[in-house]
């Protein structure tokens, strides 16, 4: 890996203990140490992309969101992981050949065979219970770790232009507020905040129901997957008689869709797809997408583009909602999409 520091390119053993034996400056992150395989100047690169060269404040999740997507896949670690039960199959199969009998040749080949596939089977079922453990906990906890420690202990803070999550379960509540914005994804409420939604458009920010105020229009920002998908028509059931909108992120935006930051995960439970179905509020395509586990996260949006989408269709309810007493309007044009040629 490239010091950050001084821009040698050092061997592993030229960096014990995360420090450079050339300029002995510590740094925070090394590839070779973390499942992510993340390292400072990595960091930044990706802090100058998605912060549009620091004209965006970001979270630290959409700061990890691309790091998963170097990280090794399952198959890859298992093949890591064969190479012992190979040696001994190999060493098995030599000595077969070296043995003056067919049947000898013949036995090693197939003991050879079989421990090649019970150790790619095994290995492919131990990997994925760790993947699925891994994700149970959240797919960028082990980012937001690192940062919080590794890189904290080094210089101090998060990078600039980074922000911690929405830091408080209290609304975020401008003055005139005209719109309610509900978005259960903390990181994604943060980033919201932190580039001046609220005051610009006079939207209040919430990450869970119970903190909607009362009488004001409510959109609904959520991940294309099935919880998200399901949030929607469970706020309109806790807010009878609001004007509730889905501003998306709705699946038929992203299925399919090239460049699209789709990943798939555990399946969601049957009872969820069949009770989404029952809602009327999906189409057949956009159930079959989300019962085989595809997702798009918002964090994965590029923040440009999230932020563009969200303005914009923030101005076109709050348009719709000014014109429109009754507000039915808003229910068609709140949709984000992907990717949309307006606002680039």
């Amino acid at each position: 890996m490239i010091c950050p520091f001084c821009d040698r390119n050092l061997l592993f053993k030229e960096r014990p203990n995360r420090t450079c034996s050339h300029c002995k400056r510590r740094f925070a992150l090394d590839p070779r140490t973390n499942s992510l395989k993340m390292s400072d100047l990595r960091v930044r690169r990706l802090l100058v992309k998605l912060t549009d060269g620091g004209r965006l404040r970001i979270s630290v999740d959409q700061l990890g969101a691309p790091a998963p997507s170097k990280s090794e896949s399952p198959v890859v670690e298992a093949l890591g992981c064969l190479w012992v039960p190979l040696l001994i199959g190999v060493i098995m199969f030599v000595v077969g050949v070296t043995a003056d009998d067919m049947g000898g040749f013949v036995i090693a080949g197939s003991v050879l065979v079989l421990i090649v596939v019970l150790g790619l089977s095994a290995a492919l079922i131990f990997g994925g219970k760790e993947q699925k453990r891994e994700q149970a906990r959240h797919p960028l906890s082990g980012f937001r770790g690192m940062m919080a420690t590794d890189w904290k202990n080094v210089y101090g803070s998060l990078p600039p232009g980074v922000v911690d999550d929405f830091p408080y379960r209290r609304v975020y509540l401008p003055e005139g507020a005209r719109l309610a914005l509900l978005c259960p994804d903390r990181a994604v409420a943060a980033f919201l905040v932190a580039n001046g939604i609220p005051e610009r458009y006079g939207v209040v920010v919430a990450t869970e129901v119970e903190q909607v105020p009362d009488a004001l229009p409510v959109l609904v920002l959520h991940d294309a997957s099935a919880p998200g998908c399901r949030l929607v028509v469970r706020t309109r059931e806790a807010l009878p008689g609001r004007t509730v909108i889905d501003v998306g992120l709705p699946p038929r935006a992203v299925m399919g869709t090239p460049g699209a930051p789709a990943r798939r995960g555990g399946r969601p439970a049957k009872d969820l797809v069949k009770w989404l179905g029952e809602s009327g509020t999906l189409t057949k395509d956009e159930l079959e997408w989300l019962a085989k586990g595809w997702t798009v996260s918002l964090v994965a949006v590029r923040p440009a583009k999230l932020l563009a989408a969200v303005s914009r269709t923030v101005e076109r309810v709050a348009a719709a909602t000014r014109t429109d007493p009754e507000r039915r309007e808003a229910e068609a044009v709140g949709f984000l999409t992907w990717p949309g040629e307006a606002g680039r």
